[in-house]
């Protein structure tokens, strides 16, 4: 038998470079704060986030039978059926959060006033009509 000595050790090494440097690149890195690049992204995603949150809570408390939709121009959706309330809800939220940045590269100020002002009217709306 052969010494252990003379047994050339195997690495595994790819055009990738080795585990660890894979490793090292997937982890996160996340070093300060989180900083959005375009004006009006922090807006636009908070928008996003609260229009989900309402379309995921209005789902489950409809199709539950806790409560019935408020907006009467969404409540015909959940006649037809639930998956129809997110496809309409989901289309009338994505133009406006995906406009946000666009409109905010000619006037920057009025754009995040304007979206700060929308989820607040929005943040109200939900709840009062949602009566905790």
């Amino acid at each position: 038998m052969e010494n252990q000595e003379d047994i050339p050790a195997v690495t595994q090494v790819n055009s990738f470079g080795s585990f660890q440097d894979r490793r090292a690149a997937l982890r996160l890195r996340f070093q300060g704060k989180f900083v959005m690049r375009r004006a009006a992204e922090k807006e636009a995603s908070i928008l996003a986030l609260i229009c989900m949150a309402d379309m995921f809570t209005t789902l489950y408390w409809v199709t539950m039978g806790y409560a019935t939709e408020a907006n009467h121009l969404l409540a015909w959706t959940f006649d037809i059926h639930p998956l129809t309330f997110v496809v309409v809800k989901s289309a009338s939220c994505i133009p406006a959060v995906l406009m946000a940045p666009a409109l905010a590269k000619r006037k920057k100020n009025f754009t995040i006033w304007l979206l700060r002002i929308i989820i607040a009217v929005y943040i109200l709306t939900y709840f009062r009509l949602a009566q905790f």
